[in-house]
């Protein structure tokens, strides 16, 4: 089966987006995210932590569009009206969380290797075990939660192969950027930018036994498969699935959280569903128990999801979501 005849696959890369909450002109977006790299890299924790603790009170006070738009999304994950005390609260957490990763990413790169696994922990890594001593490789599928980099890192500091795929920012600049640096943490990375071609990528990796991780809270095509979440409909890539489902290789639904000290990881066991033959509707079948998964996840930490943008096409005024309206 060709990778254009399941929905959410795409054959073509999609467009190229500016990460959130770093300026408006390409100029300005590419500075910041450099300056944020030196900084990063340099600087003690203590410094670091108060320094992005700062931007996070600059960027939340102008970002009203942004503000706007993320408490639109925790008005469907947590049921209340997005101007909630309990929205807002959850919205001005998730920007603090989110100005600290832009430091931790970059800290990273320079944090001694004892102290990256003192601060990071994880529950679950006996399912990446058994699936690469079987020799097929494991697929795993993760919102946008936490620190993912962090989890990409320490994987490659203990010894295992993991490829990312990595979407394509703009400008130019800021892609490649992020291609070094997630390079430079010890993962592979295959660019989106590679259109069909990543699929045969990696087929190939999981082949040799790599853990293949993919960010895959976002539909980027427009043409995902259609999933419900929180009470309303949605799309999910189905790129996860089709790999798993084409390969035999396992997929496991994770997610990363951040705590006090670092991160914490979470690994569900593999995942399976019935088959039914039909590949279009297996895909569609196991991307809804991602979904179900994702769901489970960012219940447990709403302001770690990281997700700037409209997550439904619909916006919720909390009356809709499974926890039911604000009283």
């Amino acid at each position: 089966m060709s990778v254009e005849a399941v929905p959410g696959t795409p054959a073509e890369a999609p467009p190229a987006e500016r990460p959130p909450g770093m300026g408006g002109s390409d100029r300005s977006v590419y500075t910041a995210i450099r300056s944020a790299e030196w900084l990063g890299m340099r600087l003690p924790r203590r410094a670091g932590l108060a320094l992005a603790n700062l931007y996070f009170h600059l960027y939340y006070a102008r970002a009203t569009g942004q503000r706007a738009v993320v408490a639109g999304n925790f008005a469907r994950v947590l049921g209340h009206p997005p101007d909630s005390p309990l929205v807002r609260s959850a919205t001005r957490e998730c920007f603090r969380l989110y100005a600290r990763y832009w430091y931790e990413t970059f800290a990273l790169r320079t944090m001694p290797g004892d102290e990256v696994n003192r601060r990071f922990s994880l529950d679950g890594l006996e399912h990446i075990d058994r699936a690469t001593a079987a020799g097929r490789g494991i697929v795993l599928a993760l919102p946008h939660m936490g620190n993912w980099d962090a989890a990409g890192h320490w994987l490659c500091l203990n010894g295992y192969r993991m490829t990312a795929v990595a979407e394509e920012l703009k400008p130019r600049s800021v892609f490649e950027l992020f291609l070094r640096h997630r390079r430079a943490l010890g993962m592979g990375i295959v660019p989106l930018s590679a259109g069909a071609k990543v699929a045969e990528t990696l087929i190939r990796l999981l082949s040799e036994n790599h853990l293949i991780t993919l960010v895959a809270d976002r539909d980027l095509t427009g043409r995902g498969v259609e999933v419900e979440m929180f009470g309303a409909p949605r799309r999910l890539p189905a790129g996860p699935a089709l790999l798993a489902l084409a390969t035999g290789a396992p997929l496991c639904v994770c997610a990363v959280f951040t705590t006090d000290e670092g991160w914490h990881t979470v690994i569900d066991p593999p995942v399976h569903i019935e088959r039914t033959g039909v590949m279009r509707q297996d895909v569609i079948a196991l991307t809804n128990v991602i979904a179900a998964g994702f769901e489970r996840f960012i219940a447990a930490a709403p302001a770690d999801w990281h997700m700037f943008q409209p997550a439904w096409e619909e916006p919720s005024d909390g009356t809709s979501a499974m926890n039911g309206p604000e009283a």
